[in-house]
């Protein structure tokens, strides 16, 4: 072998580039390849609904499926309001305005309090982010069904769907984080509180109560 022909360069392999530049033999590397000797991350999955993990999107699930109240506070506000519900889609759902439960705008931050069925006890408080479905949607519309399952003696039942499209709301309250699990702080409420005063009412007679009607106390004599 001659000595120019030894002094000749043996092609190799390219040296790795970066994502975006030029790499000896004239080809640019892709934004999505992975310089040689670096890992690609692995992509992240979701661990439940907004941020929840399983077990927690789980605990809050079971509890707003048992509960039929639940206690909202928008952000910003020191007052918790009692309200019915309906669980659907993995989100607390709730109808308010004419002829229905009264309740400050919800949207943004909103903070919900599940008490138990049964106890009265606090079960859970999550975060969520509200907001008010625009009618006629099909959010709307698959909301307006589950709510529609969950109300009591309604008025009329018949144009309940057009008043509630009309002149009320629904929001969709969807669990961002789980504040705390069980009785939680002082300034949480408690199962048993008083609710405030409300315009919506029960059509019809009261239902049956064991041990009958409570009779009404007469005013003491002066």
């Amino acid at each position: 072998m001659s000595q120019q022909e030894s002094a000749t360069p043996v092609p190799g392999p390219n040296p790795p580039v970066s994502p975006g530049e030029t790499s000896p033999d004239g080809t640019a590397a892709s934004p999505d390849e992975t310089p040689a000797g670096q890992e690609q991350a692995a992509p992240v999955e979701p661990t439940g609904p907004a941020g929840l993990t399983p077990d927690e999107a789980a605990l809050v699930a079971e509890a707003c499926t048992k509960s039929g109240v639940v206690w909202v506070r928008p952000s910003g506000e020191d007052r918790w309001h009692p309200a019915w519900h309906a669980w659907h889609d993995s989100a607390v759902h709730l109808v308010f305005g004419t002829g229905e439960q009264m309740l400050p705008l919800l949207t943004g931050d909103v903070d919900v309090a599940v008490p138990s069925k049964d106890t009265g006890s606090l079960l859970v408080t999550v975060r969520t982010l509200a907001e008010v479905l625009p009618a006629r949607t099909p959010g709307w519309e698959a909301a307006a069904d589950a709510l529609s399952a969950k109300r009591l003696n309604a008025t009329d039942p018949d144009r309940q769907r057009e008043r509630w499209a009309s002149g009320a709301l629904l929001a969709r309250l969807t669990p961002l984080r789980l504040l705390s699990a069980g009785p939680g702080d002082d300034g949480t409420p408690a199962g048993a509180s008083s609710p405030v005063a409300t315009p919506a009412t029960t059509g019809g007679r009261a239902p049956f109560h064991l041990g009958g009607r409570r009779r009404r106390l007469r005013r003491p004599s002066r």
